[in-house]
């Protein structure tokens, strides 16, 4: 044997030597996180293959017998119109709505943290819409939003910007903003109360030092406020991004995806074709796409967000 064979053979067990004692000394560790593993598994994993083996057959709703038909279900997805409505109603939706939570969210958080007359109880009435279920929340701005009886056309009238009531809901034009104001309205405590927590943890010497430096509000805001509350908002617009994309129930109660599945949107789609259709080989083809493209865009923006070396 070589000189280079021997250093290499050398370093090669040298480095199973220290996996085995890394092994042996995290074997407690293991067996500890073994059950919660175990647990993820059966009820996120065993979903998610399911899902997909049912995907590759067809499975209608009112029978037992599955007929395999492969990768039929994703090219007929794929050459249909209707998915590309879908991806853009969908996109059109998340986009819209995780921008006015995280915008609104950011703005209500800052004045919170100052020194404001009333503030706990502003905190707390801000939770109120995020603790409310989601389909109440839906109902009330169905009606708030009504063309005969809503308290929006009611003050619209009133100010003399419309001569006659809109029917937000029933105009495919305008109809997802009506959702997804609904939506943003939901979601907008939750992104408040995580920014406001990320906000107490910034040092409030950085803010004096800038201050002393003669460096206006903006200026803060800009160059202390925003970097440092770069993790918490990569992790609260993900979190909104993902639950927004799979929002159900705001939608179905309000619209029910009309009119004309101007609101529809890929979850919206699932439940209609899979549960009221029957067609459940469609419906889980729909959701593999879903779930690709929500494992997608994680990925890219977390590597996008991290890009440079930056940690969370």
């Amino acid at each position: 044997m070589s000189l280079a064979e021997e250093y290499t053979g050398t370093d090669e067990d040298s480095r199973l030597s220290q996996s085995v004692a890394h092994l042996r000394r995290n074997r407690r560790a293991y067996l500890l996180i073994a059950p919660a593993a175990v647990f993820l598994l059966a009820v996120v994993g065993y979903p998610i293959l399911e899902t997909f083996r049912l995907s590759l057959y067809r499975s209608p709703a009112d029978s037992t017998i599955e007929t395999f038909v492969g990768l039929q279900h994703y090219v007929e997805i794929v050459n249909s119109d209707i998915f590309y409505r879908l991806i853009w109603q969908t996109g059109r939706w998340v986009l819209v709505g995780v921008a006015g939570k995280t915008l609104l969210g950011l703005l209500i958080a800052v004045h919170l943290k100052g020194d404001i007359k009333g503030r706990k109880f502003f905190r707390t009435a801000f939770l109120i819409p995020w603790g409310i279920p989601y389909a109440i929340s839906a109902v009330v701005f169905r009606w708030i939003e009504h063309p005969q009886f809503g308290y929006l056309n009611a003050v619209l009238l009133k100010l003399g910007v419309i001569e006659q009531g809109i029917g937000i809901l029933g105009n495919p034009d305008i109809a997802w903003l009506g959702v997804v104001v609904a939506d943003i309205w939901i979601g907008t405590p939750f992104m408040a109360i995580i920014f406001l927590a990320g906000l107490q943890s910034i040092p409030q010497d950085l803010y004096e030092a800038a201050a002393i430096d003669g460096a206006e509000r903006w200026h803060q805001f800009r160059y202390i406020t925003l970097p440092q509350l770069k993790s918490v908002i990569l992790m609260a617009t993900l979190l909104s991004t993902i639950w927004t994309f799979v929002s159900f129930d705001v939608i179905w109660t309000m619209t029910g995806g009309g009119p004309i599945s101007t609101t529809a949107t890929l979850v919206i789609h699932i439940y209609q074709v899979g549960l009221q259709n029957g067609n459940l080989g469609r419906g889980a083809a729909y959701s593999v796409i879903g779930f690709l493209f929500l494992l997608l865009f994680a990925i890219v923006y977390l590597r996008v967000y991290t890009r440079g070396g930056d940690e969370l």
